[in-house]
């Protein structure tokens, strides 16, 4: 006879005793599971990276010391677009949920939410449901009824020299590279990225990058 086979499930949150709780919330769905724990947003994909990787389940925080949650959540999801993504996060707001939910979360739970836990949650989106914490569904079903584009703040205006740079930070170029492409002074882009800052309300390249993508100011290339 068969043995049944192993699940393994990616858990990222950098909290030790979350990240105990989270797994023995996986466990006690009872069958085979493979627990691969990491404390930041690097260590994960850099085990999702690895050509031999598998994954059956991902449980992502928002609140990562390192990358942006929301970065984490689409990498996953582009490297494993068939594994369902559940958010466990303190953050609330709508443009969070929202990014999250557009990066490939299928589900998003609210730490310390006590209707719904976390192996109810886990279990509903191993079985192709969409568990949210009822605070946060309630607010998905208002945006519904303004319209897709209601509920998510406008940023201010980005020059076309702020949106040029964006790119290419996006492109992975330092910001001395983006300065030779752009045939501007390194002070120049340090103007820019201050601007790009304020206007994004980021404070990393990361975070400004990340919040591009959530508002379509990025083209794909």
């Amino acid at each position: 006879m068969s043995l049944p086979a192993v699940r393994q499930v990616l858990v990222v949150e950098d909290d030790p005793s979350f990240q105990r709780s989270i797994a023995e919330a996986v466990i006690q769905l009872g069958n085979q599971w493979l627990v691969h724990g990491f404390k930041t947003g690097a260590e994960a994909l850099a085990c999702c990276n690895d050509p031999a990787a598998c994954l059956d389940l991902a449980l992502v925080d928002l609140g990562l010391p390192d990358l942006d949650g929301i970065e984490v959540i689409r990498a996953i999801h582009d490297r494993f677009p068939a594994v369902p993504i559940l958010v466990i996060s303190v953050v609330s707001t709508e443009t969070r949920v929202l990014a999250a939910i557009r990066a490939g979360a299928l589900g998003y739970i609210l730490k310390g939410d006590s209707s719904i836990s976390m192996t109810r949650a886990i279990e509903q989106i191993m079985q192709g449901n969409y568990p949210i914490s009822p605070k946060l569904a309630r607010y998905l079903f208002k945006l519904a009824g303004r319209g897709p584009a209601a509920g998510v703040p406008e940023l201010p205006r980005l020059t076309s020299k702020e949106a040029e740079l964006l790119q290419h930070l996006a492109s992975g170029k330092s910001y001395g590279q983006a300065g030779e492409a752009m045939g501007v002074a390194l002070s120049t882009v340090q103007s820019y990225i201050r601007n790009l800052y304020r206007k994004l309300d980021v404070h990393s390249q990361t975070q400004a990058v990340s919040r591009a993508r959530e508002h379509g100011l990025l083209v794909k290339g």
